[in-house]
């Protein structure tokens, strides 16, 4: 198998979310001096380690955002 065939073997099927509002934009993704640009809103194929950088990304969001709501509901600074 060649090089191009064994790549294409590798991507993944991913969609990330678009609202025409905040979420529109491409997203830019680099990882180890590797990037690429994703279009929002269509299937798109891409390598593993630009999908699991994105699921990555999604995770700290979500644990950033619970520490400052518990933050805010203690009434004090994240610590």
């Amino acid at each position: 198998m060649n090089k191009a065939n064994q790549k294409d073997e590798e991507l993944v099927e991913i969609t990330l979310f678009a609202d025409g509002d905040r979420y529109q934009d491409d997203v830019f993704v680099c990882v180890n001096g590797e990037s690429c640009l994703i279009k929002r809103g269509v299937p798109v194929k891409v390598r593993p380690m630009f999908a699991r950088a994105l699921a990555d990304s999604a995770e700290q969001d979500k644990l950033a955002e619970s520490m400052m709501r518990r933050a805010h509901e203690r009434g004090g600074a994240v610590r």
